[in-house]
């Protein structure tokens, strides 16, 4: 008899850290793990937040921010009623779901779920409450990133300048081609009154972080407000609501062997 010979593939992968090439689960030298899909690393690093420096340790974080494509099969399975819908959307339950009108969401055919239009699928999905972000980013490994640790990841270049009218205008487009054009025009008008600049405009993504408490911690419960944050600074945000210029990313917090 011949014997049989498996050959098993191991896929080689550079640390972010020291870039040696690893054929292993972890680096050998850093202790940091392979890095997750989509993700970017930021080593460890001194970050001056609000004027205190913080001592930050190493993490992995989302390279962009979660889009609506990413979200919308978890959102499917997620929720069995309006309630339930809109507590990870907006906030703001009305038994005629008026609460998703200044979102892309939108029923799906089979009625039975939610969709975006495809031209929104990519973008950063905002509307979501902290509590949504929170439990779609726990249900994938995830976690919000602190204050701090949002601040790092903008320091490295990973937050973007996005325009909120630019992202909402692809769905008035689409409001405007199946509804008519009073309907889509009056609807982004509507959303965009009191943000009259592009620098007001721009999205703010959630954090972990409470006001008043430490910038570098990052809690499952908040109550009532979160600290939001973009590459002007922080704000602060009702955590039960979801606002049409917040968006959210995650991070994956490293083995303490290998923060430092």
């Amino acid at each position: 008899m011949i014997p049989v010979i498996v050959a098993t593939l191991i896929s080689v992968w550079t640390c972010p850290s020291c870039g040696v090439g690893v054929d292993a689960a972890f680096c050998g030298r850093c202790m940091i793990p392979e890095p997750p899909s989509g993700m970017a690393f930021i080593p460890a690093c001194t970050v001056n937040y609000e004027g205190v420096d913080y001592e930050q340790p190493a993490f992995y974080i989302d390279s962009s921010a979660v889009s609506y494509s990413d979200i919308l099969p978890w959102f499917n399975g997620a929720f069995s009623d309006g309630p339930g819908l809109a507590r990870l959307v907006t906030g703001h339950y009305d038994e005629h779901f008026q609460f998703l009108r200044y979102t892309p969401f939108t029923g799906n055919e089979a009625g039975v779920g939610l969709t975006v239009p495809g031209p929104c699928s990519g973008l950063p999905a905002c509307s979501i409450t902290w509590s949504g972000a929170s439990e779609y980013l726990a249900s994938i490994g995830k976690r919000l990133p602190s204050a701090v640790e949002l601040a790092a990841a903008a320091e490295a270049g990973l937050l973007t300048d996005i325009d909120v009218y630019n992202v909402m205008s692809t769905y008035a487009d689409m409001m405007e081609s199946s509804m008519g054009a009073m309907l889509g025009r009056l609807s982004i008008q509507a959303m965009f009154a009191g943000y009259s600049t592009a620098s007001e405009r721009v999205i703010w993504e959630w954090t972990g972080s409470a006001p008043g408490e430490p910038a570098s911690s990052s809690t499952e419960t908040l109550s009532p407000c979160a600290v939001i944050y973009r590459n002007s600074g922080p704000g602060v945000a009702d955590n039960a609501s979801g606002y049409f210029n917040v968006a959210f990313r995650g991070v994956v917090s490293l083995p303490l062997a290998a923060r430092k």
